[in-house]
């Protein structure tokens, strides 16, 4: 895969050398230009250096603190500053949260790197993205896909897939479903408010996001629920519009076709 037919170039920052790897190969693998840097000073200097489309900074393996990192590209490279994806662990560092939230730095944890970065990146490079106006990105708190699997079920390419996704007190609640012997993926959601319970969503605009743009939209009902149906594509993302200044991001992991009933029958005559 690749971000159109540009090639994005890359920054990687991260002293630890196999992380720095990882994500390397990663976005090389998805038609990237990458750049490593193993400290913030080599960062800063490289970027003098070089224009760049987006910066993967990985503030666990770095000496110094996040929040100096930030301020500093802030200070001496403000516009790439709203393309700058933060890698974090489980679980994260509170300083990291408050600081990405500060300012709607998207955040991938470690753990998914190979579902979430590319589609990260592809929200915040996307040509028809306005820069000074980041949306704030959801995350990630449950997937079905991780699961245990019920015995005597032998894949679990065929099941429905179940998300979470929080973005402070609002959650979000999908299920794809591919559609067998098709291309054809549904995707069911509903918006809700853990503050407040009783909270309507009528007519919230639900955009659906694919590589080349917006794919369809969709207006919720009363209690937040809508509904797509759509080609497959492995990596989408929606943008849920509450008002003109407030909006959320949902990137979803890689999804998966559903495979042909011969392919799910063999193996078993």
């Amino acid at each position: 895969m690749s971000f159109g037919r540009k090639r994005r170039r890359i920054l990687i920052v991260g002293e630890e050398p196999s992380a720095r790897d990882a994500i390397r190969i990663l976005l090389g693998s998805a038609g990237c230009e990458c750049t490593v840097a193993s400290s913030v000073q080599q960062g800063l200097a490289t970027m003098e250096n070089r224009n760049f489309d987006a910066v993967v900074l990985d503030p666990h393996s770095l000496s110094s603190p996040t929040a100096e990192v930030i301020s500093r590209i802030d200070e001496f490279h403000p516009n790439l500053l709203k393309r700058v994806v933060l890698v974090t662990e489980e679980g994260g560092d509170s300083e990291i949260k408050d600081l990405a939230e500060r300012h709607s730095i998207p955040r991938v944890q470690r753990k998914f790197l190979l579902q979430q970065l590319w589609g990260s990146l592809e929200t915040l490079l996307r040509p028809d993205a306005v820069p000074q106006d980041v949306t704030p990105v959801a995350r990630l708190i449950s997937d079905s896909l991780h699961d245990p699997l019920p015995a005597g079920v032998r894949g679990s390419q065929d099941r429905s897939r179940r998300l979470l996704f929080s973005s402070g007190s609002l959650t979000v609640d999908l299920l794809v479903e591919p559609e067998a012997d098709s291309n054809r993926i549904a995707l069911w959601g509903q918006i809700l408010d853990s503050a407040r319970p009783d909270r309507r969503f009528a007519g919230v605009s639900v955009t659906l996001q694919g590589w080349k743009g917006p794919v369809a939209q969709a207006t919720s009902g009363e209690f937040g629920e809508f509904r797509f149906d759509f080609n497959f594509e492995s990596i989408i993302s929606l943008l849920i519009s509450f008002a003109e200044a407030h909006r959320i991001t949902i990137l979803l992991p890689a999804l998966k076709r559903a495979r042909r009933r011969t392919e799910r029958t063999e193996g078993y005559s």
